[in-house]
């Protein structure tokens, strides 16, 4: 019950960040909103080399980086998502659905949620996921004052993979390897720091599209030759 708890914790955080975000949009000024992005992207920056410090073969990484990278391009993963929200939302402007796919990857697609519940699944150590929702709830208000209550949606997502890891995570770990999951960790970093360039608006990189690469980079790690 309590692991579900703290599973719980980070989906509601998505969803009370969202809220206060629409309440208090009118009395935060476009000024604060541009230096938080910055400092959101920061975060994300930081979240990423703290990741790429797990990694075990780079050579291992950048390829599975590249490739998943090369797949989702023609999978027009970031585009088609994109378009998704759009339709969410009735024809969203572009800075919206940009606001909410920077959110989608910083909360979904890093890595920290997924070692996170495996972590709990394994030990019961909810660490990892209690700094994560700390984090989320406090970037959501600002996501949230940015493009409104469309960001509630990513909440779903957020709540299907944590719950995923967490269940596959005592049929997964012993096949599991300490590179493997170092690989896997550096690889979310990499990403990471894409979406840094994103959510700071120096590049509108498709991030999405580098998802293949968290699934490829197992598999590449399991069989790399050097």
């Amino acid at each position: 019950m309590f692991s579900y708890l703290v599973l719980g914790c980070n989906i509601l955080a998505v969803l009370l960040g969202t809220a206060a975000g629409c309440l208090l949009r009118r009395h935060i000024s476009d000024r604060l909103r541009e230096n938080t992005m910055t400092y959101f992207a920061a975060i994300s920056a930081a979240l990423g080399v703290q990741m790429l410090g797990r990694v075990d073969q780079m050579t291992a990484v950048v390829f599975a980086f590249l490739l998943g990278g090369t797949a989702g391009h023609f999978l027009r993963l970031d585009h088609r998502i994109g378009l998704l929200v759009a339709k969410l939302q009735d024809g969203a402007r572009t800075g919206t659905a940009h606001t909410v796919l920077s959110a989608f990857t910083m909360y979904c697609i890093g890595t920290t949620g997924m070692l996170g519940a495996m972590e709990l699944g394994l030990s019961g150590d909810s660490t990892l996921l209690t700094t994560k929702a700390i984090m989320e709830f406090l970037s959501s208000v600002f996501f949230a004052a940015s493009c409104g209550w469309i960001l509630a949606v990513v909440s779903i997502p957020l709540g299907l993979i944590l719950t995923a890891f967490y269940l596959l995570s005592t049929y997964i770990a012993p096949y599991l390897t300490d590179a493997m999951i170092g690989n896997f960790s550096a690889c979310g970093g990499l990403i990471q720091l894409v979406n840094a360039l994103r959510i700071a608006k120096l590049k509108n990189p498709p991030v999405l599209d580098l998802i293949p690469g968290l699934i490829l980079v197992v598999p590449i790690t399991c069989f790399w030759p050097f």
